[in-house]
């Protein structure tokens, strides 16, 4: 249990900290995480990329969307081939955005990490027991998890929007 409660609270009181950094920048880090998620896929996605690379629901998913649209990031618009979904794409603001998080996150990350000599090797086991966890995380009743923002959905996340 000890391994569990460390991890848990690292990542809230991660989140928070990098939440209350980009807060200044005029960004939530769950806006971040969702135009990150679009840059990924070279600024055009799918509300279902959103979705699996954040590991949310859909309904989650869309609720990011909105918020990128709201706030002039993102706009969506009709799939050309796919009448059931849309395309999100990154606005130049978007863009700004997403580049302006990175770098603050970033500078936050090295300066709360700066004297951990094994984190490459943390990060690689990290990656290998979320590789674990991920066919078990997805079920057929997902909008029945726990609301977007928990963090047993590992959404866009603690104190999401505050």
């Amino acid at each position: 249990m000890d391994f569990f409660d460390a991890l848990v609270r690292s990542e809230v009181n991660l989140w928070n900290h990098l939440d209350d950094h980009l807060r200044p920048h005029g960004l939530s880090l769950g806006t971040l995480e969702g135009l990150r998620v679009v840059r990924r896929h070279a600024g055009t996605c799918r509300v279902q990329e959103i979705r699996t690379d954040l590991g949310i629901t859909v309904g989650a998913a869309s609720k990011v969307v909105d918020r990128l649209e709201r706030d002039g990031l993102a706009v969506r618009s009709a799939h050309p081939h796919d009448r059931r979904s849309s395309l999100v794409t990154l606005t130049p603001a978007g863009e700004e955005a997403h580049d302006q998080g990175v770098a603050a996150m970033q500078a936050v990350l090295d300066a709360v990490l700066a004297d951990e000599p094994d984190l490459a090797a943390v990060t690689a086991m990290l990656q290998r027991l979320r590789t674990r966890l991920q066919p078990a995380t997805r079920t057929a009743s997902e909008d029945a998890a726990p609301a977007a923002g928990s963090p047993a959905q590992g959404t866009p996340g603690p104190g999401a929007d505050r």
